[in-house]
């Protein structure tokens, strides 16, 4: 099994392959190791805005070095900054070249991932989690539960 995979995998079960944030990132690949039947590469602890995996940061990081992903910023019209990652050519051609077996979590339980949370609001996806697994939301610095 490559833990790498399940980024680039998330990545590819959103709308062009495009997902905005780093916090909305961390969500799906968290909830892609709890709620879909798998392998667990990463270890999430409870932080600032919930589950939060620094193995994931920097794999996030090597995969944007590694020309797989693409991430960008920009500035948003209440002055924040906001982060999109995209999967690239090459992440998607990497995929394809993978068996299914090195994969941490099945395609089409990504698939449900993606159909059912990476177009949720933030907050929405936030409230889930938060709900769902309290642990995770112990330190965190909002209050949405």
């Amino acid at each position: 099994m490559n833990e790498q995979l399940l980024p680039l995998a998330v990545l590819d079960t959103v709308e062009d392959g495009r997902l905005e944030g780093i916090t909305r990132f961390q969500k799906l690949v968290f909830l892609a190791q709890r709620e879909r039947e798998g392998a667990a590469p990463y270890d999430f602890r409870a932080d600032n805005y919930g589950p939060f995996s620094p193995d994931l940061y920097d794999d996030i990081d090597r995969l944007d070095a590694a020309g797989l992903i693409d991430y960008d910023e920009s500035e948003t019209d209440f002055g924040n900054t906001a982060q999109v990652y995209t999967l690239t050519e090459t992440g998607e051609r990497a995929l394809e070249n993978t068996d299914s077996d090195e994969f941490p979590v099945a395609e089409d339980e990504l698939r449900e991932l993606g159909d059912e949370f990476a177009d949720v609001d933030l907050w929405d996806l936030l409230e889930y989690v938060y709900t769902e697994y309290p642990r995770m939301a112990r330190n965190s610095e909002l209050s949405l539960v």
